[in-house]
């Protein structure tokens, strides 16, 4: 297994999570290898970070061309919704991430 494109974090993510017909926790670990979860877990940490700093740039972004522009309200408002969609993305990662950590931690257990 290797990491193909490691700029498209959502998209190794994601091609690496259709390889499994069901996540189910009890199934998990016998369809994924050790390597491909080390991977979905390094994959989800990159794509929160690149999140995580994009949207605190947007948000210096924002700060610094809404002072003194009031025609800018409704774009503002649009960067709202895209924010929140963002924000519930990194939610789901970190619970994908959590999980995998979980799965590696049980199959170093039983090893």
């Amino acid at each position: 297994m290797q990491i193909i494109n490691i700029e498209s974090s959502f998209t190794e993510l994601f091609s690496l999570l259709k390889c499994s017909e069901t996540l189910s926790m009890c199934n998990t670990s016998e369809k994924y290898t050790t390597d491909e979860i080390l991977i979905v877990n390094q994959h989800a940490e990159n794509a929160m970070t690149t999140l995580l700093q994009g949207l605190q740039d947007l948000g210096v972004i924002i700060s610094i061309v809404a002072t003194g522009n009031k025609e800018i309200m409704q774009n503002l408002h649009n960067i709202g919704y895209f924010i929140s969609a963002i924000s519930n993305l990194i939610e789901a990662l970190d619970k994908l991430r959590s999980d995998a950590s979980y799965i590696l931690d049980q199959m170093q257990s039983i090893e």
